[in-house]
């Protein structure tokens, strides 16, 4: 019995003193989360709101306060699935979680039941025939049109869209946030006409910067963060509708 007891001692010293796989995950995330900041502010990045977030660990916690938010009141109840699958994508595909929360802001102000004027559906404002065409190229779960009011489904096709286009343009992300509004051959042509859009990837990074400018705070809760980042938001939102 006390040889058993001993192995078993033995055994959960050896375990305990082994990094947990949350502890993996989590030092993943914020290993990609601030290369896709230094990624998307390039020179900036010293001197942003960002930098001075980079030994935050808890941003699970607010991305999902921050989400409950940003959501209407109709959709709160998804709001954990939301942002579970901003975190998961995130992870997947090397993007900053608050990046995907700042494009859901600026394509549909975070209501998964949003239809656009050219047929764009849910979160992300895909089109049917984008959701298609990336749900076969990477293998995902599409069931037609309607499946795209599916806030994870969405989010799981307009994140790997938008992963798609960052490769196509190697990583220079106002090309490739432009592209995912234009169409990557749009942006190609004005690109070959010294023409090259930057209203879209403005109007996305305002966003970033403000729930950004939220989680950066040296005082108050995370719930209390959260709250900052939804009147940032809205600020913001407000001032580009004015402009």
């Amino acid at each position: 019995m006390k040889l058993v007891s001993g192995m078993l001692l033995i055994v959960t010293l050896l375990i305990s003193a082994q990094p947990s796989l949350v502890d993996a995950a989590t030092n993943k995330q914020i290993s990609n989360r601030i290369s896709h900041a230094k990624e998307l502010l390039g020179k900036s990045y010293k001197h942003s709101a960002v930098r001075k977030t980079e030994r935050a660990d808890n941003i699970a916690e607010f991305v999902n306060k921050s989400t409950k938010n940003l959501l209407p009141k109709s959709q709160k109840k998804v709001s954990r699935e939301i942002a579970n699958a901003i975190m998961h994508e995130s992870e997947h595909y090397g993007f900053d979680p608050i990046f995907l929360m700042a494009v859901i802001q600026n394509e549909s102000s975070f209501n998964p039941k949003m239809k656009g004027s050219a047929g764009e559906i849910g979160l992300m404002q895909i089109k049917p025939d984008t959701a298609e065409w990336i749900a076969k190229t990477y293998k995902l779960e599409y069931k037609g049109a309607e499946s795209l009011y599916n806030p994870a489904i969405n989010i799981r096709i307009g994140a790997a869209f938008m992963n798609k286009l960052r490769n196509q343009f190697a990583s220079k992300s106002g090309l490739y946030l432009s592209a995912y509004n234009a169409g990557a051959k749009k942006v190609r042509m004005m690109v070959s006409e010294k023409n090259t859009p930057k209203a879209y990837a403005m109007a996305v990074m305002k966003r970033y910067f403000a729930i950004y400018s939220a989680l950066g705070t040296e005082t108050g809760t995370q719930s209390e963060r959260a709250d900052l980042a939804f009147a940032n938001v809205r600020n913001i939102t407000a001032k580009i509708a004015r402009n």
